[in-house]
């Protein structure tokens, strides 16, 4: 179990995403990148499953695509909580746990070059 209280950077990119889901799986290279980008940076990138219950096919994606990053299976509360209706939806939080940014689907450079520029905003 990890709670937003577990985590402490400074600014926290959370994505909701679906191991089924094109855009969700497409996102995986520039995630990866990002992490290694702001590895010594204040920042840290947590990846919530939604759809999949199966924990064991969940720990092979995970190694199948050697994810660099926190790989969580989401509970119910968690999605209701953030109004997950569709992945992947993106969601940059501060150091006060504020949500700053929320975006929904995935276009690679559009999607990456906003996600960058929040974070240099608030890093």
């Amino acid at each position: 179990r990890v709670s937003l209280k577990d985590l402490k950077s400074k600014v926290i990119l959370i994505q909701f995403t679906g191991i089924g889901c094109g855009p969700c799986h497409q996102s995986v290279p520039f995630l990866k990148q990002l992490v290694e980008e702001y590895k010594t940076s204040d920042f840290e990138f947590v990846s919530i499953e939604t759809w999949s219950e199966n924990r064991d096919g969940l720990k092979r994606y995970y190694e199948r695509n050697a994810l660099n990053y926190k790989f969580l299976k989401s509970e119910e509360g968690v999605t209701d909580s953030y109004r997950i209706y569709s992945v992947p939806a993106f969601f940059i939080l501060d150091e006060k746990r504020l949500i700053r940014k929320v975006l929904t689907g995935y276009g690679k450079g559009e999607t990456d070059n906003t996600i960058r520029n929040t974070l240099k905003e608030w890093l």
